[in-house]
């Protein structure tokens, strides 16, 4: 089922299964910010990560001596079980708990939560992340929206750029053969805070800033100023990932890092997890704001 909400700017739509978003256009000239799924491409537009990030080793966290199967990105991505709640025709919220289902993959009781709302001309996402055990709750969570680079043959994915606030030394990490986290490093070409888009750009996969200093950043065309500004305040990595050649980028704040080839399988011993306590909550945002 698609969910739909808006404002005097925007409308976006989401799905029931997965909490992903679908569609996010400008009400006043139909133009549409998100990457339409073509399964033949990539089966997604929009996957909620938690409580993992990119493949796991060998699929499975280790927590007191029990093993328990974690698919890649977590355990929200398709999951058909969240429930949905409209609070009014521009804010609506899915929400995952903890049951016996989920205990076999994540050993913790918690409480999950993505709220979407329309303000003006931005689309925020919030994740709410409660720890309802009696221990503390380990994870990580982020995005994965794929934004709409269109193309024709007049325009190349080469003719988008990705705008950083300063100017960086853009070093990226690398996924193994294995997918898993390597030891590579990979630094790219940028000038000014600018990294181009091309149709080889992704061809090893994603790039993952691991260490960023900076909160958003903004795809538009080489010809233009504005476009499409993504903030992550709070986020302390970001990855950006498309198929090779195919009309969108991801662009991806995590709290939170894909599994290291040596990393221990002990999810409380996962160096870049988030821990909370027994009893609080966690709540961290993106925001999409059309220029």
């Amino acid at each position: 089922m698609l969910h739909l909400i808006e404002n005097e700017k925007l409308m976006c739509t989401i799905a029931s299964d997965g909490a992903e978003i679908r569609s996010l256009k400008n009400k006043a000239t139909g133009e549409e910010y998100i990457w339409q799924i073509n399964p033949s491409v990539w089966g997604s537009s929009s996957p909620v990560l938690f409580p993992s990030i990119g493949k796991i080793k060998e699929d499975k966290v280790i927590y007191d001596g029990k093993e328990y199967a974690m698919p890649k990105h977590g355990i929200i991505r398709n999951n058909k079980s969240l429930s949905f709640q409209k609070y009014s025709a521009s804010t609506c919220a899915f929400t995952l708990e903890s049951s016996p289902e989920t205990l076999r993959q994540y050993p913790f009781q918690f409480s999950f939560s993505v709220a979407y709302t329309l303000i003006s001309n931005r689309l925020l996402m919030t994740y709410t992340i409660e720890n309802r055990d009696k221990v503390p709750m380990s994870f990580a969570c982020g995005g994965h929206t794929a934004y709409a680079c269109p193309l024709n043959d007049q325009t190349k994915l080469s003719d988008y750029v990705i705008e950083f606030p300063t100017p960086l030394q853009l070093t990226s990490s690398t996924l193994g053969a294995s997918g898993l986290l390597s030891l590579h490093q990979r630094d790219l070409a940028s000038a000014a805070g600018v990294l181009p888009l091309s149709e080889s750009l992704f061809d090893k996969d994603a790039l993952i800033f691991a260490h960023l200093d900076c909160d958003w950043v903004r795809l538009r065309k080489k010809k233009d100023k504005k476009g499409i500004i993504v903030r992550f305040k709070g986020y302390p990595h970001l990855a950006l990932w498309s198929k090779p050649s195919a009309d969108y980028v991801c662009i991806e704040p995590w709290l939170g890092l894909p599994d290291l080839e040596e990393e221990s399988l002990d999810i409380t011993q996962k160096p870049t997890y988030t821990t909370i306590a027994p009893g609080t909550t966690f709540s961290i945002a993106i925001e999409t704001e059309i220029e």
